[in-house]
């Protein structure tokens, strides 16, 4: 009914899926500075168009000195993508999970396809020069910056999907019971007459847990009137839950409630002839069908329960 361990694995999953991201960006900024400092350090120079800034009377200045520099620099940046490379699989590969997982268009976050690029017809083939490196890093810190956007989408997706499941009404206030009474009008159990009722009663054993349905904020537990014992929960969107006719209350005003949490026993307080919960809720102030809301799971209905129920 609450799905808790889906809900959990999926925030796991997008919480591993953001830290990698983060962790990957800082590496790929990192070696994005490098990358401009080195290009600022170390001008690129053609022999052939510049012949004349070497001095002739310097024969040692021509040795290859910083051959071997040069030469652990690319071996580092061959490093660094290699890195980039690997990280990229796992991300896309965290992605794709995440998608599946979520039952979302796999169109939508396509974690196998490139973004979309673009440029001038090819030339001749020739040897890459630093700054041409460079510059195919920096296209490569594009894509991982791509699946960092979309993770991130993803995640506001998951969660968005993870909080209306906890804070939308769902479920039943009572782990076992029976629907005695639906909302709308029925003849009072002990008026005796046809009046308007606002919720839905579900009879269970006294002493049995009353949950609360959704994540909310506990506006009222004590006493009210022919409700007896209360407890008012209000959550999203202007929407209230009302258990009613409680043995016991659990919860104290101001309180955070979670889904599922035990918030009062079952009793008959009140204006009542036997153990059920009354349970309510209300939209801008005024009662709904409660059924608008949460599960219609396949309880016994009994045929008379309109009449002569607790009520």
């Amino acid at each position: 009914m609450h799905h808790l361990d889906r809900r959990k694995t999926a925030r796991g999953q997008a919480v591993i899926a953001l830290l990698a991201v983060i962790l990957f960006t800082l590496a790929g900024g990192g070696l994005g500075f490098w990358i401009g400092h080195y290009q600022n350090m170390t001008p690129i120079v053609d022999n052939r168009a510049q012949p004349s800034i070497v001095p002739r009377s310097s024969p040692a200045s021509l040795a290859p000195s910083s051959a071997p520099a040069a030469t652990e620099d690319l071996d580092l940046i061959a490093s660094r993508v290699g890195e980039m490379q690997a990280e990229l699989l796992r991300l896309n590969a965290l992605g794709e999970r995440l998608v599946h997982m979520s039952g979302l268009n796999p169109e939508e976050f396509d974690f196998t396809d490139p973004p979309p690029r673009g440029g001038a017809e090819e030339g001749p083939a020739r040897d890459f020069t630093i700054r041409e490196i460079a510059s195919e890093l920096g296209s490569m810190v594009s894509l991982v910056q791509d699946r960092k956007r979309k993770l991130e989408v993803l995640e506001d997706v998951i969660m968005d999907k993870d909080l209306t499941a906890q804070v939308m009404p769902s479920g039943w206030p009572v782990r076992a019971g029976y629907v005695t009474s639906r909302f709308g009008f029925r003849v009072h159990p002990i008026k005796k007459r046809r009046l308007f009722h606002e919720g839905v009663d579900f009879a269970s054993p006294r002493g049995t847990a009353i949950v609360a349905v959704a994540d909310g904020v506990v506006t009222f537990s004590g006493r009210k009137g022919g409700y007896g014992r209360t407890v008012d929960i209000r959550h999203v969107n202007g929407l209230v839950t009302r258990y009613a006719h409680n043995q016991d209350n659990l919860v104290k005003e101001g309180q955070m409630v979670r889904q599922g949490q035990k918030i009062a026993t079952v009793g008959s307080s009140g204006t009542a002839t036997g153990p059920h919960v009354h349970f309510e809720v209300i939209k801008d102030g005024k009662a709904v069908d409660p059924f608008r809301y949460i599960d219609r799971q396949p309880r016994p209905v009994l045929a008379s329960a309109s009449e002569d129920q607790p009520g």
